[in-house]
C-alpha cells in the first residue's frame, strides 16, 4: 500500500521592505507526497522492480533536469540529478518518490505531479533499490571544533542517539558537504572531528545556506531512521535546522 506523508518544510520568505539589519522571516509550506515504491524499507531491491521509460522531453534547471517521460502509455514528469539525457532513449530507474502540486521557483511552474529520483540509468542492471548508508569508515576529515555552548559533540549524539530522539539539539561542526535543493530543502554535512560508535559525520535539513569550510553553529531537531524515499535514508538526522 503506498504511503501518504505531509512534510513541513520551513521556506525563507525575502521581503522587500526589510532592512539588511532585520531578520529574514519564515512560513511553513505543506507539502504532500507519497512514496511510489513498494519497496520495503532499508531492504535493497532487485532489477525486476525498474521503472522502464522513454524520455520524451528535457528542461535543464541548474543542478537538477526534469523529464517528461513514458512509461506503458502513461505519460508523466520526473526530476533526477543533471546529466546527459538522450531524447527518445530508454532508461530505467527504482524507488522515487511522488510530490503533489510541486511548485518549481526556477522554471514558475506547478507540476501536479512529478517523481524525484535518484537517478536513471540505460542498463536494467544498474539500477539498485534503496539502501541504509554504510557505515562510515577512517576518521573525520576536520579537525576538533569546541562544543557550542549549550551544545553536544556529534560523537555523543551518535552514542546514544534515542536519548536525543525528537529533541533538538545545538551543534557546532566544520561543513565538509553541501547538496542543496533536493527536495526543497539544503543537505548539509557536518563534522567536529568527534567519533560515536564508529559515526563522524552528521547530516542536517535546512533552508539556510552553507559553505564548504565553514565553522557553524546549528540548532534543529533529531530524526531517527528517516526514509525519504529516492534512495535518502538516514539513521540520525537533523532536521529543519537553522544557523545560530
Amino acid at each position: 500500500m503506498k504511503n501518504f506523508i505531509a512534510l513541513s518544510l520551513t521556506t525563507i520568505c525575502l521581503l522587500a521592505s526589510c532592512k539588511d539589519s532585520e531578520k529574514t522571516p519564515h512560513t511553513q509550506e505543506q507539502i504532500t507526497y507519497e512514496e511510489s515504491s513498494e519497496t520495503p524499507k532499508n531492504e535493497a531491491s532487485t532489477s525486476n522492480d525498474a521503472h522502464k521509460i522513454v524520455v520524451t522531453e528535457k528542461i535543464a534547471t541548474g543542478g537538477y533536469i526534469y523529464l517528461k517521460v513514458v512509461e506503458d502509455e502513461k505519460e508523466y514528469w520526473m526530476s533526477i540529478p543533471d546529466r546527459d539525457i538522450e531524447i527518445g532513449a530508454t532508461y530505467y530507474y527504482n524507488g522515487g518518490m511522488v510530490m503533489k502540486n510541486f511548485e518549481s521557483k526556477t522554471l514558475n511552474r506547478t507540476f501536479e505531479n512529478v517523481i524525484f529520483a535518484e537517478g536513471i540509468h540505460k542498463d536494467k542492471n544498474g539500477v539498485k533499490g534503496n539502501q541504509k548508508k554504510k557505515a562510515q569508515t577512517g576518521a573525520p576529515s576536520v579537525d576538533s571544533v569546541e562544543k557550542a555552548a549549550n551544545g553536544i559533540r556529534i560523537a555523543e549524539l551518535f552514542e546514544t542517539p534515542q536519548a536525543y530522539a525528537n529533541k533538538e539539539v545545538i551543534i557546532k561542526g566544520e561543513v565538509v558537504k553541501v547538496n542543496n535543493g533536493i527536495m526543497q530543502v539544503n543537505f548539509v554535512h557536518l563534522q567536529d572531528g568527534s567519533i560515536g560508535n564508529g559515526q563522524y559525520d552528521i547530516t542536517i535539513t535546512t533552508n539556510d545556506e552553507f559553505k564548504i569550510g565553514e565553522v557553524a553553529t546549528i540548532k534543529g531537531t533529531v530524526i531517527l531512521n528517516k526514509d525519504f524515499g529516492a534512495g535518502y535514508l538516514y539513521d540520525v538526522l537533523v532536521e529543519k535546522a537553522v544557523k545560530l
